[in-house]
């Protein structure tokens, strides 16, 4: 982490950490499928079948910035690991308690933040039955960089969250999180970080054994997922989740108030420093 950004985080945008919570409830399920993949219409299903706390990306994005510093203190302990004791195995892993931390209260975990810490989970929640929700990895892609990748680049995504504190939280969470796991560049190595993604998700499924495993698509609807959890079938249509543009429609009417509230501090500190530099040359004519 560079010398900026350490600190603003100690003396500019210093979040407390989350309260810690004891579980009530095991975790029941892990569908470690990306972002872009079902994974709305899943949370909407489980919750249907009786699974009342589902956590999903839209709970961090949604949230203050304690979420996504919780989730990228996780990933530096993560990736920061890798980097410096690649052939250490199982000693600085992260574990229950870690992930309790944000999701004591949920029974089951969808989305990206599932998919980028799949092995852990796994590791961290033995018991849990695992999903890979996926659908084919060309429109996995074009779909993921049409509502994420574009938030990625640019005077919004590189300068602006400087200015703001949730922003500035925003933006530590996609480098550290989404970005590390991708290589550096959703757009660069997206496809073939994805389908790496599901090859070895799938070889995790396949080691809990015969019963602990389902690979799934949304178009399978609610007969594979139900025979699966032992559930009968509901009724209901099977839940519709958000397509792309929806997301993005999401994505950017969320990060418009904080962007606002950036622009306006971007202002104060140009307005500020122009004022500096007037009184300056004023005094130096005089």
């Amino acid at each position: 982490m560079d010398k900026l950004s350490t600190t603003l985080e100690n003396w500019v945008y210093p979040v407390p950490p989350l309260k810690s919570e004891r579980r009530r409830k095991p975790m029941e399920i892990l569908a470690l499928g990306m972002s872009r993949s079902g994974t709305e219409s899943l949370r909407g299903a489980l919750q249907m079948l009786g699974y009342d706390k589902v956590y999903h990306g839209f709970d961090v994005a949604e949230n203050d910035p304690q979420t996504f510093k919780a989730w990228t203190c996780l990933a530096r302990h993560k990736f920061e690991t890798i980097q410096s004791s690649p052939h250490e195995k199982g000693e600085h892993s992260l574990n229950a308690a870690d992930f309790d931390t944000i999701l004591a209260r949920c029974v089951a975990v969808t989305d990206q933040q599932g998919a980028i810490f799949a092995s852990e989970l796994i590791k961290a929640y033995p018991e849990a039955k695992i999903i890979l929700n996926s659908r084919d990895s060309h429109e996995w892609y074009e779909s993921t960089v049409k509502t994420f990748g574009v938030h990625m680049q640019g005077f919004r995504y590189q300068v602006l969250p400087y200015f703001n504190a949730r922003l500035y939280w925003r933006r530590r969470y996609y480098a550290e999180v989404l970005d590390a796991y991708f290589h550096g560049s959703l757009i660069s190595n997206g496809k073939w970080v994805y389908e790496d993604h599901c090859a070895k998700v799938r070889g995790l499924g396949f080691a809990k054994g015969p019963g602990n495993f389902l690979e799934w698509q949304a178009k399978d609807g609610w007969s594979p997922l139900c025979e699966f959890l032992g559930k009968d079938v509901p009724i209901e249509e099977f839940p519709s989740g958000n397509r792309g543009e929806q997301t993005l429609s999401r994505i950017t009417t969320y990060l418009k108030r904080d962007e606002e509230k950036a622009w306006m501090n971007l202002m104060a500190v140009v307005f500020s420093i122009s004022v500096a530099m007037l009184s300056i040359w004023y005094q130096r004519q005089r």
